[in-house]
């Protein structure tokens, strides 16, 4: 388990000596660095020599260096886990029993070689290593803005109480994902279109939990669609004598790979153009 190989200065350090006040409050142990500066346990270095493109779609693979108390240990384990902030690694037990937040926690020695087997304990964070993997999935992580259609299209004007129906690119609502790989282990991030939040510019709003339906000639001039929106008012009054609408997409961003799961903060992608909503029926000349 141990090797002695010199470090690439060239990589980037993501955790570095950690030495707080007192115990660790971050949930990842009772090793005090103020006291026992020496201890191995107080001189992590994680080394990632980098996230990829950020293109979407997989790394490819790619390398993770850890350094403990200046020995070069695994980052992950398939028997222990993920390497913590305090030197340990987190890991789940092989019937998929403990719950969300709940590892198994066993402390390596690089002074000694030896392991230790501390518990389960809670962590309200993951493991330094495995929350390094998440965010080099997260910034592979691409996924599509909407582009805006309806009928009446876009480019003409709306009539006030005529339903206009509005609907985004089909293949915007399905799941998107991106992968970052280490021998042996991989986390997969997935951004899943959970609403679209049309802003009708009138000071409206209409939410869709789909891309809507496109308009096509066989339905009725006056009939609704699953995301549609009946104006009543102009836009006479409005800057530039038009409403400004907009399309805002929200993703359910997840992660999970190696038993373990968890999820991110929402995000969203919009379109906006701005249309021109009039009383006048168009004329329709032969």
């Amino acid at each position: 388990m141990r090797a002695r190989k010199l470090l690439t200065a060239t990589f980037a350090t993501i955790a570095m000596a950690l030495v707080p006040s007192t115990a660790y409050a971050d949930g990842y142990g009772d090793v005090n660095c103020q006291l026992n500066p020496e201890n191995p346990q107080c001189n992590i270095v994680v080394i990632d020599p980098g996230a990829g493109g950020g293109t979407g779609g997989s790394d490819g693979g790619g390398s993770l260096t850890c350094k403990l108390g200046g020995e070069v240990v695994p980052c992950y384990s398939e028997a222990w886990g993920w390497l913590g902030s305090d030197g340990c690694y987190y890991g789940k037990d092989g019937g998929g029993f403990l719950p969300d937040g709940w590892y198994i926690k066993t402390c390596y020695d690089p002074a000694t070689d030896e392991l230790a087997f501390g518990g389960t304990v809670f962590l309200t964070n993951p493991p330094t290593t495995l929350d390094i993997m998440v965010q080099r999935a997260l910034s592979q992580l691409t996924f599509p803005k909407p582009v805006m259609a309806s009928n009446p299209r876009l480019d003409k004007p709306q009539v006030v109480h005529v339903p206009v129906w509005w609907w985004v690119q089909p293949g915007l609502w399905k799941t998107h994902t991106a992968t970052a790989s280490l021998p042996g282990i991989s986390i997969t991030a997935r951004a899943e279109p959970t609403k679209i939040t049309w802003y009708a510019g009138d000071g409206s709003s209409k939410v869709c939990h789909g891309p809507g339906t496109p308009w096509t000639g066989g339905a009725p001039p006056l009939s609704e669609s699953d995301c549609s929106h009946t104006y009543t008012t102009t836009s006479r009054e409005a800057p530039g004598g038009k409403f400004t609408l907009r399309a805002v997409v929200t993703w359910h961003i997840a992660w999970s790979g190696g038993g373990f799961s968890g999820t991110e903060p929402p995000a969203t992608t919009a379109d906006q153009a701005t249309i021109e909503v009039t009383d006048n029926w168009p004329v329709i000349t032969g």
